[in-house]
């Protein structure tokens, strides 16, 4: 059996939530809070030992050793993780930050003219746009008449267009052929300061077409999406027309952001125009089309997908830009505040290397006094697609032969399971060569697919870490929509599990045995006692909390599937509901025992 919380000072369940200065502060698919890693590092590895990361993407495992004064071993193929791992830790001074973010901001308006200006309604004066709202504009097959998707949500725009306007004949949105986009609203500064929605003015639609026009638009980076890529089939990119990352970007932010991105590489001070750039590439989401208009409030950009919305905003990228900035410098704060000062050397103690996990040839064997990562959860997400959309600015990408996905679909789906298999077991193995022994090494996996887990199993049981894991904590990254937490009925799960297993003494024994098969009814009560009482009703927590019972017992997860589980609430009478995605608890439950303790401990 694995090792107790209590025995160690970790809790068996993590809260991190993705909220911090330091996670806010750039976008990256499935980043672990550093909250989270830094009471691992702290009970696994000493003052001024190296930890390693071999899946590191943006560096939070370098920035959480940083901290606490550790040094940091990161590698991985990605080099939009190595610019954003590197931006964090490159430490300058607030001032001189700022007063160089306003100098590159001041050349970068004058250089892109007045293509931002339009018309305040109330009183005439040419004024700075905010935003742009954007709207999709379908054309009706029946009547062949176009439809303005934003002039026509109903409920407040919080529901779609039932009908054509024209004709009535019945909306259907994947269906319908589209027309060009269109912008629908202008957000500007009142005269008394406040922030007003206007209708689009002809100066717009004349700035807009002036930009289209503009020799400039050459000159913006852009990258391929092509068929190759799994992203180009999954966010549908051929039937809509963006197979280049530079399509994304609407004519006058295409131009700002070339402006500005010149701006900054006239910058001479190696550090601030490293700073800037980081900034820079944190905006570019919401610079482009994929920032979503919601009634209330933005709705942000997808990092995981290319999706653009039907309405969608053309956001000002110098005040992006701005805000960026002084994110950037509060999250310096908490960073540096941190970092001891016999370790203030983060050049020094942080290393970011290019490199596949399974091939660590700079590292020395028995070097490493504790590792920390969180290997790609399968075929979720597909990191170098998606990086290509920040990567295009960089002028390198990432290698995405050595990448550790599955694939679903193309002619790469064909042996995908063996070779991610094989690329984990690789990463394993390597990890297990430099680390040193009886030392240990936390990975934070997450998946609804038991196959996927016993993958993960079994390429730690080969590389030679013990059998059973020294220590399993849930770890809960905070829920951000309904749809995140409605696991049960999206087939997703939305909180990982960290295994902390060890590497053997010299003079150990590896048990090599194949485990037992897992059952999820004999389980599940082990697993909703170690829950309290809102945690034991949402599926991913269940999901999660029987897994990790599994694994502690030495069972195989194979065929441990989230549908197995909900299926086996079910059977004990428990219902989803389809709106929430909670359980409902029977009135009485047989065979099934709920604790109220509260085993969970905050880290935020």
């Amino acid at each position: 059996m694995s090792t107790s919380s209590t025995d160690l000072g970790i809790p068996d369940v993590i809260r991190a939530p993705r909220t911090d200065r330091i996670y806010n502060c750039h976008a990256y698919l499935t980043k672990v809070p550093v909250a989270a890693i830094r009471p691992f590092i702290e009970r696994f590895a000493s003052p001024g030992e190296v930890v390693l990361d071999p899946f590191a993407g943006s560096g939070m495992t370098g920035i959480a050793a940083a901290m606490d004064g550790r040094r940091a071993t990161l590698t991985d193929i990605s080099v939009l993780g190595q610019h954003i791992a590197r931006g964090y830790l490159t430490e300058v001074s607030s001032t001189a930050f700022r007063e160089a973010a306003e100098q590159v901001t001041r050349l970068a308006r004058e250089a892109l003219g007045d293509l931002y200006q339009t018309r305040r309604v109330s009183d005439g004066l040419s004024v700075e746009m905010k935003r742009t709202v954007w709207s999709f504009t379908y054309v009706c097959p029946a009547c062949a008449e176009p439809m303005v998707y934003f002039r026509h949500l109903r409920k407040n725009g919080t529901a779609q267009p039932d009908a054509c306007p024209t004709c009535g004949d019945r909306f259907v949105r994947r269906s319908w052929p589209k027309a060009d986009d269109v912008p629908v609203q202008t957000v500007v500064a009142g005269e008394d300061g406040k922030l007003v929605e206007q209708e689009v003015q002809d100066v717009d639609f004349a700035a807009i077409q002036r930009a289209l026009a503009e020799p400039r638009q050459a000159r913006v980076p852009s990258r391929s999406i092509d068929a190759s890529r799994e992203m180009y089939r999954r966010s549908a990119l051929g039937k809509h027309g963006l197979t280049e990352t530079k399509r994304f970007f609407s004519p006058r932010n295409a131009i700002a952001l070339v402006e500005l991105w010149r701006a900054i590489d006239r910058i001479t001070d190696e550090r601030l125009r490293a700073k800037l750039r980081f900034a820079f590439t944190a905006i570019l989401a919401r610079a482009s089309r994929r920032y979503q208009w919601g009634p209330k409030r933005p709705l942000n950009a997808q990092n995981q997908t290319y999706y653009i919305a039907p309405v969608y905003y053309e956001w000002n990228v110098f005040d992006l830009f701005k805000r960026k900035v002084e994110a950037a410098i509060r999250a310096d704060e908490e960073v540096f505040r941190a970092i001891p000062l016999f370790a203030h050397d983060v050049a020094g103690n942080v290393r970011y290397d290019i490199a596949s996990a399974d091939a660590l040839r700079h590292i020395d064997d028995e070097s490493v006094g504790y590792v920390f990562t969180d290997p790609p959860f399968g075929s979720n997400i597909f990191y170098s697609d998606m990086n290509l959309f920040h990567e295009a600015w960089l002028g390198s990408i990432t290698e995405n032969a050595r990448e550790a996905v599955m694939y679903t679909t193309g002619k790469k789906k064909g042996g995908t399971a063996e070779r991610y298999a094989g690329l984990l077991r690789g990463a394993f193995r390597e990890a297990y060569r430099v680390l040193k022994p009886g030392r240990f090494m936390s990975v934070v996996f997450g998946n609804s697919n038991g196959a996927i887990w016993g993958l993960v199993q079994s390429a730690l049981r080969d590389a030679g870490f013990g059998a059973v894991p020294y220590h399993v904590a849930i770890l809960d990254k905070g829920q951000r929509s309904v749809k995140g937490l409605n696991s049960g009925s999206e087939g997703v799960v939305t909180v990982d599990l960290i295994l902390t297993v060890r590497k053997p003494e010299a003079n150990e024994t590896h048990e090599a045995t194949l485990p037992a098969p897992a059952e999820a009814n004999a389980l599940l009560e082990s697993a909703m006692a170690c829950l309290d009482e809102e945690r034991s009703r949402n599926p991913s927590y269940v999901y999660a909390a029987t897994v990790r019972e599994a694994i502690r017992r030495h069972q195989r997860v194979d065929h441990l599937h989230l549908n197995d589980v909900l299926i086996a609430l079910r059977n004990a009478g428990y219902t989803l509901d389809s709106k929430t995605g909670l359980l409902n608890r029977p009135t009485s439950v047989d065979g099934l025992r709920v604790s109220t303790d509260d085993l969970i401990v905050s880290v935020a």
